[in-house]
């Protein structure tokens, strides 16, 4: 199935839901950035004691400002390690190598370090609850023949929003990055069935001031998540793409409002400057010790997913 044209998409540009107008929120201020005193080996996320306690703290450096950035946004539980992991599977599959950045954290950090060594293993692990709770905060590069095609960070999603303090302040390091100039491709996870309406509001907000804040070479990506829990699929990698967007605009209104073409000779053409996927990573099993067992989903979402990140990373 073709991917939404959003330039011709009657039906998205009808919506009365994705006509109405939103008060901009003002952007969060930026705080100070600063490096961590100690460090912890308890950690498991790739943090020390001191940064898990205090994301203010965290220190990060992303040192190729050339290579597109793959920003994976969302709220906690969302889905943004597995779909990760599941990508870099097919990738890595297809001919790509896909390895975490080494630099991205100090050189003290022992565990990321660990990490970034046991990435491998820590990806093919069909033990979905450690492989999420190892793989939680990292940047990772995508090779082709040795050269570099995007970046991507995964990072804890609370970092991002956390539903019970939906308007505190993005940390230290995510202001740092977003205020790079480095091409962005933001990657915006929604699920079809999540929290309640205030929590979605909230979480609409919270993008609205990333989008506030981007340039107007960075680009945006709305991945709807765990499609496989609707009633749009035909089949695998077939979905009733526009029924799903149309649901999308009724659960989480006004969120696309600040992705509206306001360029008066573009706009005539596409009214709105945004892309559109469905995802299913996978199913997991319950073993009878409690495990969560992954097995992979249908190759043909994680395929159309890359398709439309890959048009993003030309520009």
């Amino acid at each position: 199935m073709a991917n939404i044209n959003f330039d011709n998409n009657e039906e998205l540009q009808s919506s009365p839901s994705l006509q109405q107008e939103e008060v901009a929120t003002q952007a969060p201020s930026v705080v100070e950035y600063s490096q961590p005193s100690s460090y912890s080996s308890e950690s498991n996320i790739g943090l020390s004691e001191i940064e898990m306690n205090d994301a203010n703290k965290i220190n990060v450096t992303i040192a190729d400002t050339e290579a597109p950035l793959l920003m994976l946004f969302g709220p906690p539980s969302c889905g943004k390690t597995m779909t990760l992991i599941r990508l870099t599977r097919y990738l890595q599959k297809k001919g790509y190598t896909v390895a975490p950045i080494p630099s991205f954290r100090p050189s003290y950090d022992k565990n990321y370090r660990e990490l970034c060594e046991n990435f491998n293993a820590m990806i093919n692990s069909s033990d979905a609850a450690k492989a999420t709770s190892n793989v939680s905060f990292m940047l990772v590069e995508v090779l082709k023949e040795g050269r570099r095609i995007c970046q991507i960070l995964e990072a804890p999603g609370e970092y991002y929003f956390n539903p019970e303090n939906p308007m505190a302040d993005f940390p230290a390091y995510f202001n740092k990055i977003i205020n790079m100039t480095s091409r962005k491709i933001w990657l915006f996870f929604l699920e079809p069935i999540w929290r309640e309406e205030q929590d979605r509001r909230n979480y609409v907000k919270r993008i609205e001031m990333v989008k506030n804040r981007s340039r107007a070479h960075d680009k945006a990506i709305f991945v709807l998540n765990k499609i496989d829990k609707t009633n749009y699929v035909i089949a695998p990698g077939r979905v009733h793409r526009q029924q799903a967007l149309q649901q999308v605009s009724f659960l989480y209104p006004n969120l696309f409002i600040p992705f509206r073409n306001t360029n008066p000779i573009t706009s005539f053409f596409h009214q709105y400057n945004f892309d559109f996927v469905t995802m299913h990573t996978g199913d997991y099993v319950a073993a009878v010790d409690g495990t969560l067992t992954f097995q992979e989903g249908p190759e043909e979402y994680v395929a159309e997913f890359w398709k439309i990140i890959q048009r993003h990373i030309r520009g």
